[in-house]
């Protein structure tokens, strides 16, 4: 028997869990050298991979790598994960120090250089380290154009590595462009990979075997839940909030999703208005409050925490959230986004209701409205919201990117200048965003601030003109020449700027701890 297995087998013993074969082929693959693509459903556990892993890498187990990195789309589910693996290590399953333990994005600082034997970060914050622009020494890497970008890429060499939710990267170009310079940089040098969603279809499969070449595919079919899912389909706003309010009524737990914060905003407003306990979350909510809300959602023991009945939420609910609702209300989506969502519902087994509403004309820029509907045809066919619905997508990526990004990370005396360079003319390594803050009306302190694209910081500019900037220290503002954004333009790039000038961000029009950034 391997000595991951070994491990396996009594982490499942701390914590009375079942095994999974899913679990168990990953493993014994990694043993033997080999990187994995986990194909499992939600609700499998694909998650207890990272503690099993991080008892062997902390107490000496294996010689496969000496830390662990997960990998997260998205930072608001990096500290749920953060705040899971801690209480396996007080329930003595994970068997480390707890301050080996780390979380670490744009915001939120616990091993800035991935040192720790257990790191949850975010693919930005991943990347940015891996192809040499640490994100400790942002600044400094901007305005001294130096750093120590080789102390975390040797963390990262020196780790295995697990990309969660991977599907979510094809939503837009860049993310999935970089994730693929990511797997190729990493297998390139002999890192242990483990790719894991519930949603790879095939042609996402056909990529990620081109670029990793040899890697084994798992696809667990283990799990069986007694779960019983009834799908309807509602026709207008109004039934959205009589139906959550009646089932709330019922004593039923509620989750309402949007395609965008603006809709989920105002679903939120609308429910609250009936005198409604809805919590709502999205991505514009600084890391304090975000990490309230993730522990009301997901809170498991409400003699300890207060227990949300009714959420509203954008996509941040779809991955990496452990917890389950009795019924789900939300906006036609893509397969791939509607699979994760009902996968919310009856997590753990019993009597599930899935109500879908019709799709905006606002998701557009979103969700392709083409696909939206051969999704919604599929499940009013099956009806069901499964695998089985799972569409194929033509992703899109840049092969110019991805050469780019591979010289940089191949070649030993390019430095984070040529990084940077890269940065100036795109504007940013993954996001179709760049890095712009936006601060509240009466706080400085970066903790306090929300991430804007470059569309929302250029509006507020436009309103407040001098006013809308935030600096700490001496800065430059009246270098800085506003002008719509242009790709093609590396001084469009406010991000950029903004490091070169020496201003921290912006000055938002108000912001709400329950609604989140005023835009």
């Amino acid at each position: 028997m391997s000595c991951l297995l070994d491990i396996y087998y009594d982490f499942l013993k701390t914590m009375n869990y079942e095994p999974r074969k899913g679990i168990e082929e990953t493993l014994t693959y990694l043993e033997n050298g080999h990187n994995v693509i986990l194909k499992a459903p939600t609700g499998y556990g694909k998650t207890t991979l990272t503690a099993i892993l991080a008892n062997a890498v902390g107490l000496g187990y294996t010689d496969l790598a000496d830390r662990i990195i997960h990998v997260l789309p998205y930072r608001a589910i990096v500290q749920d994960l953060y705040e899971n693996l801690r209480r396996y290590v007080e329930k003595k399953a994970i068997k480390i120090d707890k301050k080996e333990i780390s979380a670490q994005d744009m915001d939120f600082h616990d091993s800035p250089f991935f040192i720790k034997k257990v790191n949850v970060t975010t693919l930005d914050t991943f990347t940015l380290n891996l192809f040499k622009l640490p994100t400790a020494e942002f600044n400094e890497a901007f305005k001294k154009q130096q750093s120590h970008f080789e102390f975390p890429r040797a963390m990262i060499y020196s780790s295995i590595v697990l990309f969660d939710e991977f599907h979510l990267l094809g939503e837009e170009g860049k993310p999935l462009s970089v994730g693929l310079a990511s797997l190729l940089a990493l297998k390139e040098a002999g890192v242990p990979i483990v790719v894991m969603s519930a949603t790879i279809d095939n042609k996402l499969e056909e990529l990620l075997k081109k670029y990793l070449g040899d890697i084994k595919v798992v696809e667990a079919k283990d799990y069986k839940v007694n779960r019983n899912i009834d799908v309807s389909f509602i026709n207008n706003e109004e039934e959205i909030y009589n139906i959550a309010e009646k089932k709330l009524k019922e004593g039923k737990r509620v989750l309402v999703v949007s395609n965008t914060r603006v809709n989920a905003i105002d679903i939120y407003t609308k429910l609250k208005d009936r005198n409604l306990p809805a919590l709502l979350i999205h991505s514009k909510f600084n890391r304090e409050d975000r990490k309230r809300k993730v522990e009301k959602i997901t809170c498991k023991d409400e003699t300890k925490c207060e227990k949300a009945k009714l959420v509203v939420s954008t996509q941040v609910i779809e991955a990496g959230i452990d917890t389950s609702f009795d019924v789900l209300i939300t906006e036609a989506t893509i397969s791939h986004n509607l699979i994760q969502r009902a996968g919310r519902v009856a997590r753990y087994g019993g009597e599930g209701e899935v109500y879908i509403y019709p799709f905006s004309e606002k998701s557009g820029y979103i969700y392709d409205k083409e696909e939206v509907q051969k999704t919604i045809d599929k499940v009013e066919n099956e009806n069901i919201i499964n695998e089985k619905i799972l569409l194929e997508r033509n992703y899109k990526i840049d092969d110019g990117y991805i050469h780019d990004l591979s010289v940089i990370d191949g070649y030993t005396f390019i430095y984070s200048v040529s990084a940077m360079k890269i940065y100036e003319n795109i504007c940013s390594l993954t996001r179709d965003v760049g890095l712009v803050l936006g601060f509240p009306p009466d706080k400085n302190d970066p903790k306090y601030a929300v991430p804007l694209t470059e569309e929302e910081a250029l509006k507020i500019i436009e309103e407040k003109k001098d006013n809308a900037f935030v600096c700490t220290s001496q800065c430059w503002k009246e270098n800085i020449h506003i002008r719509k954004k242009n790709n093609n333009d590396k001084n469009s790039c406010l991000a950029f700027k903004f490091l070169k000038y020496n201003i921290d961000g912006v000055r938002l029009n108000g912001y709400n701890s329950e609604t989140g950034a005023e835009l």
